[in-house]
């Protein structure tokens, strides 16, 4: 059949050579070989059309065969509702209905849901039976990452080693572009592998990703990726919500990198960095934020069921980093520092508290209005650790009383624990003074007022009193 082919290549070319068509040398065999060349061509033509018309009029026969090459890849069952096929002018492929199941142990559901996927192919590997994707555009998917209590993920072949470290098979083509996605993630709960709280969720996200080479200083694993930039409109964290998302992304074999992030959050807005490594058995996360104009009320009312511990507009820089455990509170093993200054709030819980509201006789007249735990500046460094909260110096300007103290508040039971002390800012009259003398401990430093303050109970139900 081979040699076939070549005496008719062959003809073709001699019949369409350039001495066949000039006109001073034609004569009947050159009229002859003429005719020849443009029955040629125009059977050339009619194959042409008739394969672009079978191949766009009949594609859904590669169904199968689609679906059965991307299972073996891939190890996970793939179904594919339709497909659509354009030559001209570049070829692509349009599939319609695109999902890929769930593996064993991991509950019924898709990984990936994808409505309608387009993919533009490079025409020429195709003739050497390669195929080289040129981008893909994927149209609403949905995109649902779960691990469970061994380490394993739900986009791993579940024929592999389940002892070696989870990774994600990039696709390295040229450009990626997502539109109105879903992302979520989640763990199993160990021992009996019940799903789990959703621990991070991007709402209506877009993208356009490229392939990279390593870039090994921003912090990722040294391997080949993805990277670009990502938008979206609503963002989860564990408990805290935020909305319009601005970042670069990166996306590597083992991590999801976050740079340069942008995004509003609880009245305020934050910036900095964060990052996801499934490698292991537990996802590590990462992330060095700085947040400005955040109603720290809204973001604890997240925590706390009723009146909020603290009120007022936070600014803070912080670091915090941890396992996310496959337990109902994967966020229990974190630790993190962090410097925060909230201005012009209060501490509503306290405002009927006896000391509290025997600090008013100090007050300035200007401030009398105010709630009793009304403050001017809170400031104070944190340290998350092994479930409590340690501070080594909180600051705190009351309203003509500043207090400085120390301690920490479990985050287990919301037990507090801190001790400093009050001053009063002016030199007082006799009469304050004696009244002031009142509280045990008291004494006077420059003509000032100066008395030790304890602060116990929970955030609910907090006491503040003059320390024995």
């Amino acid at each position: 059949m081979s040699r076939y082919k070549w005496i008719l290549k062959s003809a073709a070319l001699a019949a369409c050579s350039p001495t066949a068509l000039r006109p001073d040398l034609i004569g009947n065999g050159m009229a002859i070989r003429l005719k020849a060349c443009l029955v040629f061509l125009v059977g050339v033509v009619l194959l042409t059309v008739g394969a672009a018309w079978y191949a766009m009029h009949d594609p859904d026969r590669y169904i199968p065969s689609i679906a059965a090459y991307l299972q073996r890849d891939t190890g996970l069952q793939v179904r594919i509702q339709h497909l659509q096929i354009q030559l001209f002018p570049t070829l692509q492929v349009q599939i319609q209905g695109l999902e890929i199941k769930n593996p064993q142990p991991f509950p019924s559901g898709n990984f990936l849901s994808v409505p309608r996927l387009d993919a533009t192919i490079e025409k020429l590997p195709l003739l050497h039976g390669q195929i080289a994707i040129r981008s893909l555009f994927l149209h609403k998917p949905t995109i649902d990452f779960i691990s469970d209590p061994d380490g394993l993920w739900n986009f791993q072949n579940p024929s592999g080693s389940k002892k070696a470290p989870a990774h994600f098979s990039i696709l390295l083509i040229p450009n990626m572009q997502i539109e109105n996605g879903i992302l979520l993630g989640s763990n199993l709960i160990d021992p009996n592998d019940k799903p789990g709280p959703v621990v991070l969720e991007i709402g209506n996200f877009s993208a356009l990703l490229n392939a990279t080479s390593p870039k090994p200083s921003d912090g990722s694993d040294n391997s080949t990726g993805l990277a670009g930039h990502l938008a979206a409109d609503t963002v989860r964290f564990g408990s805290i919500n935020m909305k319009d998302l601005q970042s670069q992304l990166r996306i590597t074999s083992r991590q999801l990198v976050f740079s340069n992030v942008q995004i509003k959050t609880y009245h305020g807005r934050a910036s900095g960095d964060f990052l996801l490594n499934f490698g292991g058995k537990n996802t590590v996360f990462k992330t060095d934020l700085q947040a400005d104009g955040i109603g720290i009320s809204y973001l604890l009312a997240e925590f706390q069921n009723g009146t909020s511990a603290i009120t007022g507009a936070m600014q803070t820089k912080l670091s915090l980093a941890g396992e996310i455990k496959h337990t109902s509170s994967p966020f229990a093993g974190i630790h993190g520092t962090a410097q925060i200054t909230i201005r012009k709030g209060e501490l509503p819980k306290l405002n009927q508290n006896q000391s509290m509201l025997a600090l008013e006789r100090f007050r300035p007249a200007s401030a009398v209005a105010l709630p009793a735990s009304a403050f001017t500046m809170f400031t104070a460094d944190m340290e998350l650790r092994n479930n409590h909260i340690y501070s080594k110096r909180i600051d705190v300007n009351f309203y003509g009383t500043d207090v400085v103290g120390s301690g920490n508040t479990s985050l287990l039971d919301g037990a507090l624990d801190y001790r400093g002390a009050a001053n009063v800012v002016k030199k007082q009259g006799l009469l304050t003074s004696l009244f002031a003398r009142m509280f045990k401990e008291a004494h006077q430093k420059d003509g000032r007022l100066t008395f030790p303050l304890r602060l116990t109970g929970t955030l609910t139900t907090p006491s503040l009193s003059v320390a024995e």
